[in-house]
């Protein structure tokens, strides 16, 4: 199995970060990839809530904002997926993100039938699924979440306490609204992302030391960085480093915080 990004029209570019299909190696999407690699088999926490149809069955699910690494065995089935920006969901699903964080829920249980596009090409599929969210009469993203999420996901992030000082909110009024909205708190997303930032400079620089790359991702220094590493992606960062085809980044999240 392949895994392969594609980017959302505008419409959708404040909502979505990626449509993305999981397919056999030798099948061709029709559409230009963004991005292309082997299926991760540890999914790491991205800040994000994704929508999954499997592609023989049509079933569609609703993963929520994940705070852990998830491992799958090594998958079987194809899919087509969005995945939406910190935040982009909520003015879809219309459900408090917190509730789903965590977990996996059928798109029905939640009222969302409009997104049960039916069983095909995972190409297609993901047509499909960016034609029902344009449809969708969706309420702009929160703008305190959007630009919070943006701050937070930039090379050099702020401190949450000085990030609340800029938006002019309180730091539990902003903890409040991102539960709400993403699903996770705003110190949640913040070492999420830079374990995002610390993987892909592992992964892209192997002279790189280990201390080194602490220091510049923002951790206080290597056991801080391991301590973090353990806590989200389950295992170290010399692990991951040598993983790249199962332990893989997603360098959109913070190259594109849009």
């Amino acid at each position: 199995m392949v895994y392969r990004e594609l980017a959302p029209p505008p419409a959708l570019r404040p909502y979505v970060d990626r449509f993305w299909l999981r397919l056999p190696a030798d099948e061709q999407p029709g559409l230009e990839p963004r991005a292309d690699a082997a299926a991760p088999a540890r999914i790491l926490p991205d800040g994000c809530i994704d929508v999954l149809i499997d592609a023989d069955t049509g079933a569609a699910r609703v993963v929520g904002t994940m705070t852990r690494a998830v491992v799958h065995d090594a998958p079987a089935s194809c899919l087509a997926a969005v995945r939406f920006r910190p935040g982009g969901a909520h003015p879809f699903l219309r459900v408090g993100s917190a509730e789903l964080t965590d977990r996996v829920v059928d798109v029905a249980a939640l009222g969302a039938r409009w997104l049960e596009v039916g069983a095909g090409a995972p190409a297609q599929l993901v047509a499909l699924l960016e034609q029902a969210l344009l449809r969708r009469d969706a309420a702009a993203v929160d703008p305190r979440v959007r630009e919070a999420s943006r701050r937070l996901l930039a090379p050099r992030p702020p401190s949450v306490a000085g990030l609340s000082g800029a938006l002019d909110i309180s730091r539990q009024q902003l903890a409040r609204v991102f539960r709400q909205h993403v699903g996770i708190s705003p110190k949640e997303l913040a070492r999420i992302a830079r374990l995002q930032r610390a993987l892909h400079r592992l992964q892209h620089e192997p002279s790189l030391s280990l201390a080194a790359a602490a220091f510049d991702s923002g951790y206080y220094d290597q056991a801080h960085m391991s301590l973090e590493f353990h806590e989200l992606a389950g295992v170290t960062p010399a692990c991951a480093r040598r993983a790249p085809g199962s332990i893989s980044p997603i360098p959109s999240l913070w190259q594109d915080a849009g």
